[in-house]
């Protein structure tokens, strides 16, 4: 009985050491980032908005505008922004999407991400939606694509963070 409580003891000591998931986002350097996405000079609403980083070891982060075109990035916990650095932005909205409800995206219900959900939208975002059913974009392909879409941002500490991007149909 007393190595069950030990090891409960010593399991609990680990958990409080190394942090739960989910949890505090302070190790991880995040500063608050906003900005507005436009097309032809029009909000976009429901559009995704992919921060990918250019240096290994940095998490991406992402946000979905609002009716206004307004986004805040999430990196693990709704709105926590990301770290700062040198990222490109990607920015997609799926026609499927534009004709559907509202996300069930952990992150707009107020969830945190897992380190598995942003590895696909990151692989996503990198890749672009080329070839797949998720193709058909609202917005031109180019934008779809860390590699084509142009967009970069550079995150800074104690910085105003607040990224605008005037996306073209053409």
């Amino acid at each position: 009985m007393s190595r069950i409580c030990l090891g409960l003891i010593c399991a609990m000591g680990l958990l409080v050491a190394t942090g739960c998931p989910g949890g505090n986002t302070s190790n991880l350097n995040t500063v608050k980032v906003s900005g507005t996405v436009t097309l032809d000079g029009a909000p976009l609403p429901g559009a995704t908005v992919t921060f990918s980083p250019k240096s290994d070891g940095v998490r991406a982060a992402f946000g979905t505008t609002d009716e206004n075109g307004r986004f805040t990035l999430t990196t693990l916990n709704p709105g926590d922004g990301a770290v700062p650095g040198s990222y490109a932005v990607t920015v997609s909205k799926p026609v499927a999407a534009a004709a559907s409800a509202p996300s069930q995206d952990p992150r707009a219900m107020g969830g945190a991400i897992s380190p598995e959900e942003a590895a696909k939208i990151m692989a996503k975002a990198q890749g672009g939606a080329a070839g797949t059913a998720a193709s058909a974009n609202v917005v031109p392909a180019k934008y779809a694509s860390a590699a084509t879409s142009g967009l970069t941002a550079e995150v800074k500490s104690g910085a105003d963070n607040t990224f605008p991007f005037e996306l073209t149909s053409h």
